[in-house]
């Protein structure tokens, strides 16, 4: 495939092979960005994508549990694409039928749901998008671009555990199983210029793509990690490419091999973060990451501090929630533990898990404030309550060095904190 594709490009482009082999590199490199660094509009009215934030993805095995109503050959299209995508993602699987417990990859089949085709046009329609309203009139729900018919929880770009919900007995089902399955291995984004299960104006076909099959293997190789920010991902992902295809040996030097790609990712990262959107905060926390530790950008501590400020003061729970949690880091540079617990606060109290769940260790251990322990297990009920895991071991354990007037303060004051439900 690399050599067919080197020799195609050198044929069109009318370049040597070893230039071929860059133009490939550089399209490669591309597609991998697309496919996992950048997301649909989360207003949902432009085509312009946002950056996700960080790398998501899987670091251990799959238990796999299959529950609802479909044929046999719809099991055996989730299996086959299940089974393919963990292999190019060289992760261990399991699959268990029916209701239990235990699963951290659940699919649920649901029964098909007759709605007019114009209102429902394939399988990835998700049920629960559609309700009746007065009068019988057909309501339609938009869901956030990552709630597609899908539920994905991650901390730290690490995926903890992912729901699919597929509606059985439709035409399409393949193509809707292998869509939402990339969905649940990471793979954020919807690319409508790519030849990918993941654009969705090609219903035609449902088999992983080379470009699907590419970025699997891309986004699970070792070096790349849960969590890692745009540009370093792209750095990472570059020299992966570059030795897959042999354009350099192993370990060789990529620094001077597609820095047009690596620029315009710059660059629109530096249009979004000055720009109104949305996915401002997001865009300068990336820009900052970047030029506070060197990521393709070279180290500006100036420029890497005014795009922290600048995404956290927009006010964004998660942008001031990735700000503190950047500030509390140990080994950052720029560390600044009061500033850290002010961002994680505000962003605590506008409801996000995350937030309460740091603030909550930042607190017990005095580090940007006095030690405050009530507080601190307040924090950590609340997290534990919105399902952040390691919130639950947090706040059994820090039971243990509390009185029993202090528990009942700290419930009494998780009650005041934050009233609103989690959503």
């Amino acid at each position: 495939m690399r050599i067919l594709m080197a020799l195609l490009a050198a044929l069109v482009l009318g370049v040597t092979p070893a230039r071929a082999d860059e133009t490939y590199l550089s399209t490669s490199l591309s597609i991998f960005e697309q496919m996992t660094l950048w997301r649909d509009s989360s207003d949902m009215t432009s085509d312009v994508p946002e950056p996700t934030g960080a790398i998501l993805r899987w670091h251990h095995g799959l238990r796999v549990r299959l529950v609802g109503v479909s044929s046999s050959s719809e099991r055996a299209t989730v299996l086959k694409y299940l089974n393919e995508a963990a292999e190019l993602a060289n992760l261990s699987i399991t699959v268990e039928d029916g209701e239990g417990s235990g699963e951290n990859f659940r699919i649920e089949l649901l029964p098909e749901f007759k709605v007019p085709p114009v209102i429902q046009p394939t399988g990835c329609f998700p049920r629960d998008r559609i309700s009746w309203g007065p009068g019988g009139s057909l309501r339609v729900r938009r869901p956030s671009p990552i709630r597609h018919s899908n539920d994905i929880r991650h901390s730290n770009g690490m995926i903890l555990y992912t729901e699919l919900r597929l509606r059985a007995g439709t035409s399409d089902f393949a193509r809707c199983a292998s869509h939402e399955i990339l969905h649940g291995f990471g793979v954020q984004a919807h690319p409508h210029n790519l030849h990918s299960v993941m654009n969705d104006t090609q219903p035609d076909f449902a088999d992983f793509t080379e470009i699907d099959k590419m970025t699997l293997r891309t986004l699970y190789h070792p070096s790349i990690r849960p969590g890692m920010p745009h540009l370093q991902a792209m750095v990472a992902a570059r020299q992966i490419l570059a030795e897959r295809l042999g354009v350099v040996s192993a370990g060789g030097d990529t620094t001077r091999l597609s820095w047009p790609v690596m620029d315009r990712a710059v660059a629109r990262l530096r249009e979004l973060a000055e720009g109104n959107s949305r996915a401002a905060a997001t865009a300068a926390i990336q820009l900052s990451t970047a030029f506070s530790l060197g990521h393709y950008v070279a180290v500006n501590r100036s420029e890497a501090n005014r795009y922290l400020r600048q995404a956290a003061d927009r006010g964004t729970p998660e942008a001031q929630f990735t700000v503190g949690a950047m500030l509390s880091e140990r080994g950052n540079p720029l560390r600044d533990d009061k500033a850290a617990v002010g961002y994680l606060e505000k962003a605590a109290l506008q409801n996000h898990a995350g937030a309460m769940f740091v603030l909550g260790g930042l607190l017990a251990s005095g580090r940007g404030r006095e030690a405050d322990p009530v507080a601190a297990y307040a924090w950590f009920i609340l997290a534990a309550e919105r399902n952040v895991r390691e919130a639950v071991s947090a706040r059994d354990n820090f039971s243990a060095s509390l009185s029993v007037a202090q528990i009942a303060e700290a419930k009494a004051r998780a009650e005041k904190l934050v009233p609103q439900p989690a959503r």
